[in-house]
């Protein structure tokens, strides 16, 4: 009874939120009218739409079969992606203010002038975020099997019911201010699950138990160049996915970005570092056939840690917060998805159509996207982590070479941003399929797609610059 009491209760705080937040203009709805004034909402925020129940989820368990180079290779990544991250936002939100960009495709199209690559970014947005839905729905119904004992359709149903009512009234406000409750929630149920965990035998008692080929760099089932790309190009979101960017475009000022960047990184620190490990401790606290179970099924092992090793009723305060986890990366996916299609597309094709107009649209889409998302969800592969890479990769490399080129290189003109683009989806679907399965394809997208990006921008001409106080430090 107290698992539906606490999820009743969150409910309830998050719709109320919203109503309290809603917007009745397409900026406002958004990017809050650039007017998030509180550092620590901002960075939180961050980090809460970037980390999800799949990494919940799928991080938790993937150490199963992956080992200690899981642990190493995430934690390391995410702390490094996320310090350059923050170190780039101030410049980002320059850029941002400086066009009068509110979307991603939209910043990048004035800064190239460029309309053709933003609707091509758009695109490959709208596709691949909706492939990237599909495994954080996964994730949620899963948890919600667990909270409160629906069944797996029923919480399907019940996380787009939850969604679709706050981001439809409140918008990137209610997303944000919603999601630094929720990373407060995270971050909170990594650290008591982990502490736990630890506390069951004591910390070096757990790790002397721990076999040495599991804490060996060399893996366990997969090799340590498969982790390695894996867990780069899960980290590589945190420098250019665009749900998490927009958060950046809503700051007051230059200086709520600064201070945010000390509450990012350190947040996603501790979430990572207590989350991606539990898949090598549960070798020190699990019996050998619970193990062949939880390696048959890895997105299992977390669910199953929090009911054994935490004290009652604490067990749903962590799956609670792995349920926020994921309302809050839909709600922002969901956001940036649907403005890719009504403001970048649909902007394109019809110049003319008003701003309540696109408002309207921007509501119904989302709530569209929310149920497409989740009707594919109903059947998905056994585990979240490759599904997650791969989706997550394509995008956050498409927008990452013209971004950081954007910002740092004058030269970039909209034949290499096209370029880069059609370069790095192709050549990532094209290996994902054909090439070496030690080489991640976001490695060669990345490398197909810088190379592109020089090559058009320096053999074309009529160079589209931007302001030289654009690229000031």
């Amino acid at each position: 009874m107290i698992n539906q009491i606490l999820l009743l209760a969150y409910v309830t705080v998050i719709l109320f939120l919203s109503w309290r937040l809603r917007q009745g203009t397409f900026s406002g709805f958004v990017l809050s009218d650039r007017n998030i004034a509180t550092p620590a909402i901002i960075g939180v925020a961050y980090t809460a739409a970037y980390f999800s129940a799949a990494s919940f989820l799928g991080g938790g368990g993937y150490g199963l079969t992956a080992g200690m180079p899981w642990v190493v290779f995430c934690a390391f990544f995410h702390v490094a992606f996320a310090c350059l991250a923050w170190l780039m936002a101030g410049r980002i939100w320059e850029a941002a203010k400086e066009y009068d960009a509110k979307t991603v495709p939209q910043l990048l199209e004035r800064r190239y002038r460029s309309p053709v690559g933003k609707v091509l970014l758009a695109a490959i947005m709208l596709v691949l975020y909706t492939v990237y839905l599909v495994p954080i729905f996964k994730g949620c119904a899963t948890l919600l099997q667990g909270l409160i004992g629906v069944t797996y359709i029923q919480g399907l149903m019940l996380t787009v019911l939850i969604v679709a009512i706050y981001y439809a009234i409140g918008g990137l406000p209610a997303i944000i201010w919603i999601g630094f409750l929720q990373g407060v929630l995270m971050v909170g149920g990594a650290v008591l699950l982990y502490g736990s965990v630890l506390s069951t035998s004591g910390a070096f008692e757990i790790w002397s138990r721990i076999p040495a080929y599991v804490t060996s760099m060399n893996g366990i089932d997969l090799p340590w160049q498969r982790t390695l790309g894996m867990a780069f190009s899960i980290s590589l979101g945190l420098l250019a996915l665009p749900d998490l960017l927009i958060m950046i475009f809503s700051a007051r000022d230059r200086r709520v970005v600064r201070f945010a960047g000390i509450y990012g990184p350190v947040s996603i620190a501790v979430y990572s570092i207590c989350i991606f490990s539990l898949g090598v401790l549960a070798y020190g606290v699990l019996s050998g056939e619970q193990l062949g179970a939880f390696i048959k099924n890895p997105d299992s092992l977390v669910p199953f840690l929090a009911r054994t090793y935490l004290p009652p009723g604490f067990d749903a305060l962590v799956l609670l917060a792995a349920v926020s986890a994921a309302m809050s990366t839909i709600s922002a996916i969901v956001l940036v998805t649907t403005t890719s299609l009504t403001s970048d597309i649909l902007h394109y094709l019809r110049p003319g159509i008003s701003e309540s107009t696109v408002l309207r649209l921007t509501r119904l889409v989302g709530v569209v996207i929310l149920i497409t998302a989740a009707v594919s969800a109903i059947r998905v592969p056994s585990q979240i982590v490759p599904l997650v890479s791969i989706s997550m990769g394509v995008i956050a490399c498409c927008v990452f070479v013209p971004l950081v080129f954007g910002l740092y290189w004058r030269r970039g003109n909209s034949a290499g941003f096209v370029a880069s683009l059609l370069a790095s989806f192709i050549s990532i679907v094209i290996w994902n399929f054909y090439g070496n399965t030690l080489i991640h394809p976001v490695f060669v997208g990345l490398i197909c797609g810088g190379t592109a990006y020089i090559t058009g921008s320096l053999f074309t001409s009529g160079f589209s610059s931007p302001k030289p106080e654009m690229l000031k430090g």
